[in-house]
């Protein structure tokens, strides 16, 4: 009966913290249509948590942090049903009687729960993608932040390793041989050595401090028992699942399409989509031979980024560097009122860790809404010590000071880390909880063109190369993701298409093709960019003299990360094309 009372009590405390965060919202949105809707998502906000316990962790909900997501049979239909149950429910809401922000986020959250659906029902990745079964993200949230006591926090991984045991049983029963790409099993055969590292080594030493007395021990036992599981599922793999995996990690048109209307809310044919990809492209590498020659007019536009690229810190030297390098774009930011940074915290830079090094080269993990910790990591991947010295040379090419600038900029500032920090305010949770990946990673690679826009750097070429290389990069994904998923592009032709068009590195530009065979949505970056600057030479035409760049970029971030269709919605009072207008094929 206590323990029952206790969830009890931990239950109405979620849904007051729910009810508080939308109350603003509320306030806003009187009608009873609008506050039977707030009512509505504070229960399927409180579903998913539940449902999703992972999740709900990297959101800074721990209630469930002794879970891990149920990938087996039940667990499968379990979320079928939810995402069916709530679709419905939506669908039976009155959008005329709903306020603009309520109806937008009512499409918001049907776009997402089609979401669910399209993985779950269609694409099928639980029979398809043996990554999704390990537990390092689940477990990794636990331990790289201290929300709570070690102690209390080493029960939670000790119950989410217990758990963690029937998701890799269930995993020899879900893939199917038929179904699972051989790449996306050399994936995780490639990470498992750095997977069972993190167990062994980063997850025991995360505890070290803690007491021994029977809850060390029985993390020790659970500890040991997931890392062994951890190597018998590589055994499975290789000599099992990898010669009979005949899958093809291509989505095909239908899925991609459904895709993009459940992600970011795009309608456009795959056709038309792809020819704005192929003209941005050629634009890009225009100017990039023309910035190349400005800096050596005697070389080629490759050889140029190469010399360039050569100059970069030593693999211990890295981290110092991107670290020092922030403080000054962040003054720069603040300075030319470049959008508001609503908090002094810096992000901690950190190593990526060895079991997402595979295929990042740099992300950003900001806390999740409801954390009460502020703790930031500004991740960077750096070479594996075991690498050959011409292997970790390549990596480290990415590490030039234009290349770190660049990067710095779409992670943290005024990137992504500023858009944590303003979306952090929001009083709708939808908004607070559900982010568009075109808007996320659009955002952040318009602020490295952006911000050399605006002066920064006093328009040294050189970062200029730098941005137009990583922009070609985006622009690559762009194409690759259409026509890998749709076309049959395969790995080698993806990797070689890098190469030759975005001036990688034979080792970068394989990485980037093997993110694409399981990312077919990384399309994303450049898609986002380009329907922010749609947007923000709608609003510039629009208000005219009174247009001011600071302004639009704080009006954008105020709406949260939702799909840009909705952000135009509310900045302009209609919807529009999302993108510039091409020549049809």
């Amino acid at each position: 009966m206590k323990a029952a009372a206790t969830f009890t009590t931990r239950l109405i405390a979620a849904i007051a913290l729910i009810v508080s965060i939308a109350a603003p919202a509320l306030a806003d949105a009187p009608s009873a249509a609008d506050r039977a809707f707030r009512a509505q998502v504070a229960q399927f906000v409180e579903a998913e948590l539940r449902l999703y316990p992972e999740r709900a962790t990297h959101l800074g909900d721990h209630r469930f942090d002794d879970r891990v997501d149920d990938v087996s049979a039940q667990g499968i239909d379990a979320v079928i049903r939810h995402a069916n149950k709530w679709i419905a429910l939506f669908r039976t809401d009155d959008p005329s009687h709903l306020s603009p922000t309520n109806e937008a986020d009512r499409e918001w959250l049907m776009a997402h729960t089609d979401g669910e659906l399209l993985w779950t029902e269609q694409v099928r990745d639980y029979q398809r993608d043996p990554e999704m079964y390990l537990p390092t993200s689940a477990v990794n949230a636990l331990i790289k932040r201290e929300f709570a006591p070690a102690v209390v926090r080493m029960r939670s991984v000790t119950a989410r390793e217990v758990a963690a045991l029937k998701n890799l049983e269930a995993a020899r029963r879900n893939l199917k041989p038929a179904l699972t790409p051989k790449v996306f099993v050399d994936i995780a055969l490639q990470q498992m050595p750095a997977t069972i590292g993190f167990f062994n080594n980063d997850v025991s030493l995360a505890f070290a401090k803690v007491a021994d007395g029977p809850d060390k021990q029985a993390f020790a036992k659970a500890n040991a028992n997931l890392a062994a599981a951890l190597d018998d599922y590589a055994k499975w793999l290789k000599n099992d699942l990898m010669p009979r995996s005949l899958g093809d990690y291509a989505i095909g048109a239908e899925a991609y399409l459904r895709m993009l209307n459940d992600a970011d809310m795009v309608d456009m044919p795959l056709a038309q989509l792809e020819q704005v990809g192929v003209k941005e492209l050629a634009r890009l590498q225009e100017e990039f031979k023309k910035t190349a020659a400005l800096i050596d007019p005697k070389h080629s536009p490759a050889e140029v980024m190469e010399s360039l690229s050569r100059v970069h810190p030593d693999t211990n030297q890295v981290l110092p560097t991107v670290a020092a390098g922030l403080a000054s774009i962040r003054a720069y930011v603040i300075a030319h009122n470049i959008a508001t940074i609503p908090s002094d915290v810096m992000p901690m830079v950190r190593e990526t860790p060895p079991y997402a090094r595979a295929t990042t080269f740099a992300s950003m993990d900001s806390p999740g809404p409801f954390e009460k910790t502020s703790e930031a990591f500004y991740y960077v991947t750096l070479p594996d010590p075991s690498w050959p010295d011409a292997k970790k040379e390549q990596l480290l090419a990415f590490f030039s000071a234009p290349s770190i600038s660049d990067t710095s900029v779409h992670e943290v500032f005024p990137g992504h880390y500023v858009q944590f920090l303003n979306n952090r305010h929001n009083p709708d949770i939808v908004r607070l909880i559900y982010g568009s990946g075109a808007d996320i990673e659009g955002w952040g690679l318009y602020c490295e063109q952006m911000m050399l826009d605006e002066g920064l750097h006093d328009g040294d070429p050189k970062y200029r190369l730098a941005q137009l290389q990583m922009a070609l990069m985006r622009a690559c994904r762009y194409l690759v993701g259409i026509r890998m998923h749709t076309q049959g592009m395969t790995v080698e032709q993806a990797t070689k298409f890098f190469e030759d068009n975005a001036y990688q590195t034979p080792h970068n530009a394989m990485v980037e093709a093997l993110r694409g065979t399981g990312d077919p949505g990384y399309l994303r970056y450049q898609l986002g960019k380009l329907m922010i600057l749609k947007l923000r030479e709608d609003v510039r035409k629009q208000q005219g003299a009174a247009f001011d760049l600071g302004k639009f970029h704080d009006a954008f971030l105020k709406q949260g990360a939702i799909p840009i269709k909705l952000i135009r919605r509310a900045m302009l009072g209609s919807d529009g094309p999302l993108l510039q207008a091409t020549t049809s094929p």
